[in-house]
């Protein structure tokens, strides 16, 4: 069956519901036999399961409708975040680790420059041998080799540490050392009254005030007395030695050709701030934007550079990323530049943390890292890295804390098509109510305005009267229940009725559309802000117009239509119809008249002629109440003559266009669940069968 019949019928005034109609039954046809077409019925009970259809425990029926007529939304939490950060890094301090270089004075290398008593004891190797008196041995001189660990180094600060130990069987006295770059004053000089047999003796020496170090040191034993071994026989072990142990440590160097052990070169932090009109916000999350960074470097090696954001947080996260400079050319520098896209990320705004009273402001963290790569690399104070990063179009969607104050404004029209299907005529309408409803989503208190409201209908207008009309409506605040999915609204209902409204009169016209004129403030009148307030770009304010009409009322020439397909060839596949006539049988439990003409549509909907009858679809009997007790019956014809059999071979839609009118004497008449018309359109041909 089909129910186009019903669609949107009756909203503001009466409803009808789905006619249903059957497929249609082709026969054989003899002269002047009746061929039913279809059949339908209009019956309340087929929608009552409807949202837009109430019905009260008495059956009455009532028409609820709901249009959203504006749509008010915030905008941005924040202009889009574009700023660009310039920062030149210099390398604070290097990290050199601590250098130790062990070398040996052996017996044999000292016994070698002794002379013939030298001679006697590199002859004696192995053998306990009396030692005599030693005096003014040396000079002895050797390269304390440090290459391995570095070039050349010039120091702010640091200490060379020596530690001489007496390997020989014998005391050593008035020892005389000293120790210095190839070629250049000494580093560190001094001597040793007594070292006695395995003794150990420390000396250091501050490197301050720009001393440089090469990694060739020579390190010399200028002189050196011996008692002997007084006396007694002690074995020769020509391979005994004083050991020397060369620490470098706590080194603070303006620069340094070295091999560096892994460290930070740069740790450096800074703040940007985004900056609403008048909002303190705590934090926000970033639908959209980009960070980018161009990096120079001129140290002698790939650094990483790690830039991070850490309260920018996705998934427990945060937002961080790392890049390699390339090393930089002999005397030049080396570039890198980097975009990273920054979708769905919560950036704390409340500063860098343990600060007090801050908002709308985050911190980044970047830091020049370069890894112990076993090569020799020059490292200088004066090298640099310079950043300038940047954030590009980043884009904020939700925000929290004190959103500021703001107003929004809008006019909007919106379109009614629950009266599409209605032609002519006018309603009268009692009892009838609207309700203007607002949902707020957004998290916090709102003062909303409607400043005009106009109901029009073709050429017809009616200004809304109502006693709020320009008077601040306070609305509550919407609620989150879990960040990212659209808040809880908090509703406010508005009711309109005729007692504080031209409701009536706004509903009789059949309006075809709403314009609305709308203002909201937020946070109008507060003065300590509110830090637990929250916003969605995505969601604001809905304006709805709610309508509940109680299907009480009277009907002067109110029609609706509904269409339907049609086959000629279905009844008469030869061509032989000559004459006869459409009917229309009716068995109407609504309590108005109606009249009822068929359209005949082409392809291009355009209305070839119009079936007319003289007869009318009587009402139902009614009581004193206005409610219908017994259906009426009735029988509508539509005579063709031959013009409009011509027509029917063309036309491809019947319309049926059924006109209302409530009886004279009725005030007002009420629709009830149980109301129904049944309809069956049948054909009186007339078939030429030869």
């Amino acid at each position: 069956m089909c129910r186009k019949l019903c669609n949107n019928l009756l909203l503001f005034g009466f409803l009808f519901l789905v006619a249903c109609r059957p497929d249609v039954d082709v026969a054989t046809w003899n002269v002047d036999t009746l061929v039913p077409i279809a059949k339908a019925r209009i019956n309340i009970n087929d929608l009552v399961a409807d949202s837009t259809v109430k019905v009260d425990p008495e059956g009455l029926v009532s028409v609820v409708f709901r249009n959203k007529i504006a749509s008010l939304k915030p905008g941005e939490i924040a202009p889009p975040f574009n700023e660009v950060f310039k920062n030149t890094a210099n390398i604070k301090s290097i990290d050199l680790g601590s250098r130790t270089i062990s070398e040996q004075v052996t017996l044999a290398q000292m016994a070698a420059n002794a002379g013939i008593l030298g001679q006697l004891i590199l002859s004696n190797h192995g053998n306990n041998q009396i030692i005599p008196p030693l005096t003014g041995l040396g000079p002895n001189s050797f390269n304390v080799d440090a290459t391995q660990f570095f070039q050349s180094m010039t120091l702010r600060d640091g200490w060379m540490v020596l530690r001489m130990e007496n390997g020989l069987p014998i005391e050593l006295q008035n020892v005389q050392y000293e120790i210095g770059n190839s070629g250049s004053t000494p580093i560190l000089q001094n001597t040793i009254l007594s070292l006695s047999p395995n003794g150990v003796h420390y000396d250091s020496v501050r490197l301050q005030n720009n001393v440089t170090i090469t990694g060739q040191l020579v390190a010399t034993l200028i002189s050196l007395d011996s008692p002997g071994s007084n006396g007694n026989p002690v074995l020769i072990d020509t391979t005994d030695a004083i050991d020397l142990l060369f620490t470098i440590d706590k080194l603070d160097p303006v620069s340094a050709t070295a091999v560096f052990p892994a460290q930070n070169l740069v740790e450096d932090t800074a703040t940007a701030s985004i900056e609403p009109p008048s909002a303190l916000l705590t934090k926000v999350h970033v639908q959209e934007g980009q960070i980018f960074m161009d990096a120079t470097s001129t140290i002698d090696d790939a650094i990483n550079l790690q830039y991070k954001i850490p309260g920018a947080i996705k998934n427990g996260v945060p937002l961080a990323f790392t890049e390699v400079i390339p090393a930089a050319p002999l005397g030049g520098s080396s570039q890198r530049r980097i975009e990273v896209p920054v979708l769905n990320y919560d950036i704390d705004l409340t500063g860098v943390p343990g600060s007090t009273n801050v908002f709308n402001e985050f911190y980044t963290v970047f830091v020049t890292r370069v890894d112990s790569s076993g090569r020799l690399i020059n490292l200088s104070l004066t090298d640099s890295v310079y950043i300038e990063t940047g954030i590009d179009e980043l884009i904020a969607n939700r925000g929290y804390g004190f959103l500021g104050y703001d107003s929004i404004k809008t006019t909007e029209t919106t379109a009614i098509n629950e009266f599409s299907n209605l032609q002519g005529g006018t309603l009268s309408l009692e009892a009838a109510s609207l309700q203007l409803e607002i949902d707020n989503y957004i998290g916090a208190n709102m003062d909303l305005r409607l400043l005009s409201a106009e109901a029009q209908s073709e050429n017809t207008k009616e200004q809304l009267v109502w006693d709020d009309l320009g008077e601040v409506l306070t609305l509550g605040r919407a609620t989150e229940n879990t960040p990212g999915t659209r808040p809880q609204p908090q509703r406010t209902v508005f009711n309109l009725n005729q007692n504080n409204s031209n409701v009536n009169e706004l509903l009789s016209l059949g309006p075809e559309t709403f314009k609305v004129d709308l203002e909201a403030y937020m946070n109008n009148g507060v003065t300590a802000p509110d830090l637990t307030q929250f916003l969605y770009t995505e969601y604001g304010i809905d304006a709805f117009l709610n309508a509940e009409i109680p299907l009480n009322l009277s009907l002067e020439n109110v029609s609706i239509s509904d269409t339907q397909d049609f086959r000629y060839i279905d009844f008469d596949p030869k061509a032989r119809l000559e004459g006869g006539s459409f009917k229309i049988l009716a068995e109407n439990f609504y309590p108005f008249a109606a009249e009822i003409d068929i359209l005949l549509l082409n392809e291009q909907g355009q209305v070839l002629d119009t079936l007319q009858s003289m007869e009318t679809l009587q009402a139902a009997k009614v009581d004193e109440n206005g409610r219908a007790y017994e259906a009426t019956e009735s029988e509508l014809e539509f005579p063709l003559d031959q013009a409009k059999i011509v027509r029917l071979k063309i036309t491809t839609d019947l319309v049926f266009r059924v006109s209302f009118n409530t009886p004279p004497q009725a005030q007002a008449v009420k629709f009830y669940s149980d109301n129904y018309l049944d309809i069956q359109l049948v054909g009186h041909l007339s078939i030429n069968t030869k």
